[in-house]
């Protein structure tokens, strides 16, 4: 009860930090991100989130290809949010998460890889 009492600490801790952080600056994210994810340690999901990863991970190439797949063929409404999507599993496939600190830290890692795609105007 303690631990998720402080992850939510943590969490609005983000929030704030995030109010103060320059939308377009993804690499504080990132820093907040780690920070956070030192602040929560081990939890009891950790293993649970490992496990899931771990068996997502054995897909990735299948995902990435469907990704890119809905990417090329989506409507030019939803090429964009397609593009952001695979940016998204493309960061997951480099690093699974194996915790919920490393899963925010993932978080904060796509943030960043879809504002950079946004600023190179893809």
């Amino acid at each position: 009860m303690k631990r998720f009492i402080l992850a939510l600490v943590a969490l609005g801790t983000l929030a704030l930090a995030g109010c103060q952080t320059a939308f377009n600056n993804p690499t504080a994210w990132g820093q907040i991100a780690t920070g956070v994810g030192s602040i929560i340690g081990e939890t009891k999901i950790d293993p649970k989130i490992n496990d899931i990863s771990s068996k997502l991970a054995r897909y990735c190439g299948e995902v990435q290809t469907a990704a890119l797949a809905v990417d090329l063929l989506a409507p030019a409404k939803v090429q964009k949010a397609a593009g952001e999507a695979r940016i998204v599993v493309a960061t997951f496939c480099a690093a699974p998460p194996s915790s919920v600190a490393t899963a925010i830290t993932s978080l904060a890692a796509a943030y960043a890889a879809i504002e950079a795609a946004r600023r190179q105007g893809v």
